[in-house]
C-alpha cells in the first residue's frame, strides 16, 4: 500500500486531495510508480506481517478474525476449533520469538 508523504491534489480522481498519512489506492501500478518518484508517496513493500498480537490478545479474537491473521501470516493447519488456533499460533510465536507462550 502507497502512503502519501507529501499532500496533492490527484487530477486523475477529480482533484481528490491526498493529505500526509492518507494511503493511496494502487490501482495504476504506472501512476504509483510515477507519484513515488515525484516524492508524493512512499510505497510500501509488501512483506510478512509483523507480530503485534500476543497469545492473551490472539486468543480472545473471534474465530473469524482468528482464522484471517493465520491465512495473513501464512500459517496452515488445522483451524477447526479454538485449541488448534492457538496452538497453530503458539507454535507460530515460538518460532519468530524464539520463546512465544507455549504453555498455553
Amino acid at each position: 500500500m502507497a502512503k502519501v508523504i507529501q499532500a496533492f491534489r490527484e487530477r486523475y480522481h477529480n482533484m481528490k486531495l491526498y493529505k500526509i498519512g492518507d494511503e493511496y489506492p494502487e490501482d495504476d501500478a504506472d501512476r504509483v510508480q510515477y507519484l513515488t518518484k515525484q516524492g508524493f508517496l512512499n510505497e510500501e513493500i509488501d512483506s510478512e506481517p509483523s507480530v503485534s498480537l500476543n497469545f492473551e490478545e490472539f486468543a480472545v479474537l473471534p474465530a473469524p478474525e482468528q482464522k484471517k491473521l493465520l491465512a495473513d501470516l501464512g500459517i496452515e493447519g488445522d483451524d477447526g476449533n479454538a485449541e488448534k488456533r492457538e496452538a497453530l499460533y503458539s507454535t507460530y510465536l515460538a518460532s519468530v520469538s524464539g520463546n512465544g507462550d507455549s504453555d498455553a
